[in-house]
């Protein structure tokens, strides 16, 4: 089976992927925001700079691995961590959010634990919609609207260069490949894809992956206006699928399949509805 035979069964499940990631990660920011304001916590702005240089430092460390490591093992196991620390943080804010401890704690540990000795696209999957939806709600809720949107704009254009002119991005998702620790989620043909190993998942191969960074930047601005009311944040997320769907689009027009940004019809559209957002609240 080929993803161009039948495209829109695809996207109807990277659709519901993607639209699960959002809504948990909106939801859990509620939840977390509640709690806050209980116990008058205020969480500290993050700053442009201070994203820009995080982001800058963590991709040039990985780009160093990448490119310069020699040992091809030695990768493996460096995505393998670099995966296991970023779900295992989001899975743990998230599930805090709505579990009391340790079940929270023992519960991201075991499906670490099923991921690390036995790699399918569902536990896979599982781990980064947790992961995602606990980063995205805790940094969405200490970002404001207006630096997302910039940040989108900025990331768009990087997207767009890192794939067709550096190709370092392209570089980077196929060392995650090869290492069976992928951020971002994976979408297979079919629902029996689900159960497939990820030593099955190849370059060009019979899985879509939509990379964690297309939906956690989403995620941020769907977060960051719960403080305005949440059909704001439903609106954004309705236009961010818009996006995505525009962004499905063009990977299915392609005549030869090859990687797109697709970012930017994702942050195009998300920015639009935060401007309808504007006008209405």
């Amino acid at each position: 089976m080929d993803l161009f035979n039948q495209p829109w069964k695809v996207f109807i499940v990277e659709a519901f992927l993607f639209s699960l990631t959002l809504f948990l990660g909106i939801a859990t920011a509620f939840k977390i925001k509640s709690v806050l304001e209980i116990e008058k916590i205020i969480l500290p702005p993050i700053s442009f700079w201070n994203f820009i240089i995080s982001f800058a430092v963590a991709t040039l460390f990985i780009l160093f691995i990448v490119y310069w490591a020699k040992f091809k093992e030695g990768k493996k196991i460096f995505f393998k961590i670099l995966f296991v620390l970023a779900v295992f943080l989001g899975g743990l804010f998230c599930l805090e959010a709505w579990l009391p401890e340790p079940a929270s704690f023992l519960i991201i540990l075991l499906l670490i634990f099923w991921w690390w000795q036995k790699s399918i696209v569902f536990n896979q999957n599982i781990l980064i919609i947790l992961g995602l939806a606990g980063l995205g709600s805790v940094l969405g809720l200490s970002i404001s609207p207006f630096l997302v949107m910039l940040l989108l704009g900025i990331f768009s254009i990087y997207d767009f260069i890192a794939v067709y002119k550096t190709k370092h991005m392209i570089k980077m998702a196929k060392a995650m490949i090869e290492s069976r620790a992928i951020l971002g989620l994976v979408i297979p043909l079919d629902v029996f894809g689900f159960g497939e190993s990820l030593e099955k998942i190849q370059p060009g191969g019979e899985f879509l992956i939509l990379g964690g960074g297309d939906v956690v930047f989403s995620l941020l601005f769907c977060v960051s206006l719960i403080p305005f009311g949440i059909l704001n944040s439903l609106i954004v997320a309705f236009f961010s699928l818009v996006g995505l769907f525009v962004s499905f689009y063009f990977f299915i027009q392609q005549k030869t399949r090859q990687p797109i940004p697709a970012l930017p019809p994702i942050a195009l559209f998300s920015i639009i509805g935060y401007l309808l957002t504007l006008i209405i609240r």
